[in-house]
């Protein structure tokens, strides 16, 4: 018996792994949303899908959320471990693209795209933590859908733990990959410069370090967009030292933000107003603005900044009966001059789509979980990214 009492065990594990996920699927399986509009054009809502993910004591599920109801996002244990899930615009470019697109993370962090091509950048580390990473690019040219690659070696001190791609910016032949890299108790935020046509590393800055010990916490967060792959002008960041106090509260040690403009290289400290840095980590960088959503008594107020002018401009209100002493942060998405919220209101969650050029409230509804009577009415419900081009 003995002998066998490490297989048994493994068993054991296997067993109460997939019964356990059959039970949360069975449960998951009962967890469906529908839209109900209360207010504006439905038209704006008829090639929406909302990627959600659903928390409550005993389920997390992620959904997706449209007109005609909510399905589950995966469907079996095997096909999970098996499967990895693919936003919307991956599942557009492994249909065009499928050749290209073999092997290919789905972050679009490493992403590129314009009209005529779609870049894919990645770092690997065969030696493993502490190694030489290399750098590979791929380049597809849309027009005729053929590929190129190259790669690069790292010089010999960049050795890290790994390193965690963010954004790529390309214009004029040169490539910027941002990237976050962690050695030990460092995080270093790094604006790597590749030279297209020479195919070589011409650059690597360091444009922010920071470390942790055995008291302080230390992080570098930037409030670009992971969920889009895009090409912006600008790079908002924040390094942070605190450490935790009661409650897991943090006490801030030293706070400071910076945009990085990618059109000069150029760094400069920005300083958010005292009564807005509460609602510093909400931040969210949408082109030349900056806009800080705070929630008001009587809705959601979202204060913008514009870069190139560099001047606050006037708040734009949303309207709607919001919870007094709501603990879960307002959802959203800012989509091509558009704002997109989801928020905690007494008889589910309220849906919202706004105009950012005039303030216009373009649609409102409900996100209403259908069977409530058999599930825990005590759940979260998030925004993970919104796909308005399903046809």
């Amino acid at each position: 018996m003995k002998k066998y009492w490490k297989t048994i065990l493994i068993s054991l594990i296997i067993v109460t792994t997939i019964g356990s996920y059959y039970i949360q699927q069975t449960m998951a399986k009962n967890v469906s949303f529908k839209i109900e509009t209360t207010n504006g054009d439905k038209g704006e809502i008829d090639n929406l899908i909302i990627h959600a993910s659903y928390q409550s004591v005993d389920i997390y599920r992620s959904l997706d959320i449209s007109k005609d109801g909510s399905t589950n996002q995966s469907e079996s244990f095997i096909r999970e471990l098996k499967e990895r899930y693919y936003p919307v615009m991956f599942q557009k470019y492994i249909q065009e693209h499928r050749k290209f697109m073999r092997g290919k993370e789905a972050n679009p962090g490493q992403y590129f795209e314009d009209e005529d091509r779609l870049i894919y950048t990645t770092f690997s580390n065969k030696e493993g933590q502490g190694g030489p990473f290399t750098l590979q690019i791929d380049i597809l040219d849309k027009k005729i859908n053929e590929s190129s690659s190259f790669k690069i070696n790292m010089p010999d001190q960049v050795r890290y733990d790994w390193i965690n791609e963010i954004d790529v910016y390309v214009v004029n032949g040169k490539i910027k990959i941002l990237a976050t890299s962690y050695l030990n108790n460092v995080e270093e935020l790094h604006l790597y410069t590749v030279d297209e046509y020479k195919k070589e590393l011409e650059q690597d800055s360091i444009i922010a370090k920071i470390e942790s010990d055995g008291v302080n916490l230390a992080n570098i967060d930037i409030f670009n967009d992971y969920e889009k792959i895009q090409n912006e002008d600008y790079f908002l960041y924040m390094v942070e030292k605190y450490k935790y106090i009661e409650d897991d509260e943090r006490e801030i040690i030293s706070s400071q933000m910076y945009l990085y403009n990618n059109r000069n290289n150029e760094v400069k400290e920005w300083t958010i107003p005292a009564e807005l840095k509460p609602y510093r980590k909400l931040m969210i960088l949408q082109g030349t603005d900056i806009f800080i959503p705070v929630r008001s008594a009587n809705g959601l107020v979202l204060n913008r900044y514009n870069i190139e002018k560099k001047q606050w401009e006037e708040p734009i209100n949303f309207k709607y009966a919001s919870i007094a002493n709501n603990k879960e942060k307002p959802s959203l998405q800012i989509t091509d001059g558009k704002l997109y919220l989801l928020d905690r209101v007494s008889d589910g969650h309220l849906f919202l789509i706004g105009d950012l050029r005039t303030g216009e409230s373009l649609y409102e509804g409900k996100i209403i979980i259908e069977n409530k009577d058999k599930l825990d009415t005590d759940y979260s419900l998030f925004i993970e990214q919104i796909d308005n081009n399903i046809h």
